[in-house]
């Protein structure tokens, strides 16, 4: 028997270690956790003491005695001391392989005002060649102390003699790029350029460029560094490190939610060689490229729904209908309002209500394809109005074959109405909506949907109140470290901000969305399991199931609310493997 005394934690007494070494069961779990406060999440919400897991599997679930019996020579024992054990926690929506291949590029670092985008601009001129673009790290406006772009003028006061270009290529109809004068030279933009097809150089009364583009970045594309080219084993690398991040915070299983083939290889190479900690879903991205393109890849897809096992599955197929709030283009009932959206978006028009970026008629034929070929289907969907539109197409869908039992995705949904919920919940819908925006971008989003709407965004309360399943999580795309991520992907952090209703600044903006401890607590264990058909499988701690759990530092139900935010992780369990045990201060 090993006994591995987790920090913050007591050892067993020594009297206990006597009699159990002088014993060995007959057939030894692998691990068994004692001394905790074991929340089940399972039907009951049941609480027990300790757990074995062989195999695995729990294949025990209750007191400290009955454990016990488990215990062998070869078992590895955790003393939890009375703190919390959790189900694995379910990051059910990231982009491990994007980070994994963006970390690969360039190390992640939010820049929050001009002058850390200056000293980050000189930095990067000091160790590249001249004439090499510098591209600026992604900046949302909403997060950024001056709160507007930056303009030529300043991007030359940083660096003069090479192109820096500030890309804001995340808001779909709504894209912009800032280019010093060095930029606009080396691309050959001028007075006499024509505007790209659907695209606009900005200019001057006098008709000069002023530096900015908008949906024009096919102008610059050929002159911005390529990301660099990855070896198999790089990538492989890169993305075991994410990976061992997840883990740390407690991490299990996760939804990449934008992949393709391709990756489901990449994913099954880690777990050939011994590598994989995390249990994997795939989404895999479809009609990027319009109908014709997303029908043709549902018709040639080298995946069967579902294709894989615990470690590696095919799970969704996701097609993205609108933009986003932070950039003014995700589909809204009403317009933004104008000063809000002249401010963080330049886009001063009051009519704006964002873009449907796949029209209706692709919306139902693609989600019809798809359902009819055997998959389960999710949307990129954040406006109320784009929601409207995927509900529309699963209504119509549901009367030729029905889709209910396929817990269509609704990824992000964040103004949730009465009548949204309704038809949701009439549809079989389970919603995948990310606390971070709300907490990093909450407070500057009221400026641009006002209090009434804001009061609603990611409306956990509204989503439970009309019985729809509700997971939330990161929508992780840049950045490692848990808590300074693009999106923080710590789940301590997402199950703070759902129970506290608390914006980065403490505000508080519709206080009645406010969820329990044990509501937030599903949303990340046994509803996010649900998301994926995995409810049988993971997603709580009883016996049969795969054996996933998170030791806890704390406990999780009685501390303060503040320490939820965090709270950190002694040990995480997958399978029965410990893949992570914090090291002893």
């Amino acid at each position: 028997m090993k006994i591995l005394p987790l920090p913050l934690f007591a050892a067993l007494a020594a009297s206990i270690f006597t009699v159990l070494t002088g014993r060995a069961a007959e057939d030894p779990a692998d691990v068994v956790v004692l001394n905790g406060k074991v929340i089940t999440m399972d039907g009951s919400s049941s609480v027990a003491e300790a757990v074995a897991i062989r195999g695995g599997r729990f294949v025990y679930v209750g007191n400290n005695a009955g454990a016990n019996a488990h215990i062998g020579i070869t078992t590895r024992v955790l003393n939890a001391r009375g703190k919390s054990v959790l189900p694995g926690l379910i990051e059910s929506h990231t982009h491990a392989i994007g980070v994994a291949r963006g970390e690969a590029d360039q190390p992640f670092r939010q820049l929050s005002s001009m002058t850390e985008i200056s000293e980050w601009v000189r930095q990067k001129a000091a160790i590249t060649k001249p004439g090499t673009w510098i591209r600026i790290p992604r900046v949302d406006l909403t997060r950024f102390k001056e709160a507007r772009f930056p303009t030529r003028e300043e991007l030359d006061a940083m660096v003069s003699d090479r192109p820096v270009v500030f890309d804001w290529m995340y808001a779909g109809i709504n894209q912009v790029q800032i280019l010093n004068t060095a930029a606009l030279k080396a691309a050959g933009i001028t007075r006499d350029s024509p505007n790209p097809e659907q695209g606009r150089i900005v200019r001057d009364n006098q008709g000069n460029p002023t530096g900015m583009i908008r949906n024009a970045r096919a102008l610059i594309e050929p002159y911005l560094p390529p990301a660099p080219t990855l070896t198999p084993e790089m990538l492989l690398k890169e993305l075991e490190n994410v990976h061992r991040h997840y883990n740390s915070v407690g991490i299990t299983s996760i939804n990449d939610r934008r992949t393709d083939p391709s990756t489901f290889q990449v994913y099954n190479e880690l777990k050939k060689q011994g590598r994989l900690n995390v249990r994997s879903t795939l989404t895999i991205g479809i009609g990027y490229q319009g109908i014709g393109n997303a029908l043709n890849q549902i018709k040639s897809l080298p995946l069967k729904p579902g294709e894989g096992d615990e470690w590696v599955k095919a799970g969704a197929l996701k097609l993205r209908i609108d933009g986003g709030l932070l950039y003014g283009t995700a589909y809204l009932r009403e317009p933004y309002l104008a000063a809000g959206s002249a401010r963080y978006y330049d886009l001063p028009d009051a009519t704006n209500r964002g873009e449907l970026m796949t029209p209706k008629s692709d919306i139902l034929a693609i989600i019809r394809a798809g359902h009819l070929a055997g998959w389960q289907m999710s949307s990129h969907v954040a406006g109320d109005a784009g929601v409207d539109a995927v509900l529309e197409a699963l209504e119509t869908i549901e009367r030729e074959s029905p889709i209910s039992g396929r817990r269509y995705n609704l990824i992000h949904a964040y103004l949730p109405n009465p009548e949204t919920v309704q038809r949701a919940k009439k549809l079989g819908v389970v919603v995948d909506t990310q606390p971070m925006w709300y907490y990093k971008d909450g407070d500057a989003l009221i400026d641009t949907i006002g209090q009434e709407r804001g009061n609603h965004m990611i409306g956990l309360r509204d989503w439970l109140k009309g019985g729809v399943k509700v997971t939330i999580n990161a929508d992780h795309m840049q950045g490692v470290d848990p808590d300074r991520a693009l999106n923080p992907y710590n789940p301590f952090l997402a199950m703070y901000v759902a129970i506290s209703r608390k914006t980065e600044s403490g505000r508080i903006h519709g206080e009645d969305q406010k969820v329990s401890r044990e509501e937030a607590l599903r949303m990340v264990t046994i509803d996010a399991a649900y998301l994926t058909f995995d409810e049988k499988n993971t997603g709580s701690i009883e016996v049969g199931k795969l054996g996933d759990l998170a030791i806890l530092a704390e406990d999780f139900m009685t501390c303060s609310e503040e320490q939820i935010k965090g709270m950190k992780v002694a040990a995480t369990v997958v399978g029965g493997r410990i893949v992570h045990l914090q090291e002893q201060p």
